[in-house]
């Protein structure tokens, strides 16, 4: 787990569909999930920790598509860096990272889409492409 660095895009719902397709430098990854209108939604979360889970540094968390019925913030706070299907020693330890949260314009129901690229490797990027429907 050595200066780990990974984005995972992530929903207190279910997601609907996921797809990834990957070059060596791009990993692009597309979910589908459901939201609330106006309940702010936690939908990536990015750290960089050594072996010993310790915070090495807040990682670029750069925004590409900003949703167009609603708001993406990203800010810095602790989280569990917990990978999908994955153990991992640090999982139960907060650290220091990045999170993206996603509010719906209150009132508004339909479709919106975002998209977040950030490094995960080095000298690779990780792309998360997010259709959101958002429902009352």
């Amino acid at each position: 787990m050595k200066n780990l660095i990974i984005i995972i895009i992530l929903s207190a719902t279910v997601p609907l569909s996921s797809c990834t397709t990957t070059s060596d430098v791009l990993r692009r990854q597309s979910l589908s999930i459901t939201v609330r209108s106006g309940v702010r939604t936690l939908v990536a979360k990015n750290w960089h920790i050594d072996d010993d889970c310790r915070h090495i540094d807040y990682p670029a968390m750069d925004i590409v598509e900003r949703p167009k019925h609603g708001r993406l913030e990203i800010v810095h706070e602790p989280l569990f860096p917990k990978l999908d299907g994955q153990a991992s020693k640090c999982e139960t330890i907060k650290v220091n990272g990045v999170v993206g949260y996603y509010t719906a314009n209150p009132g508004y129901t339909g479709s919106d889409q975002l998209v977040i690229r950030s490094p995960y490797e080095e000298g690779k990027i990780e792309e998360g492409a997010l259709s959101v429907k958002v429902v009352k």
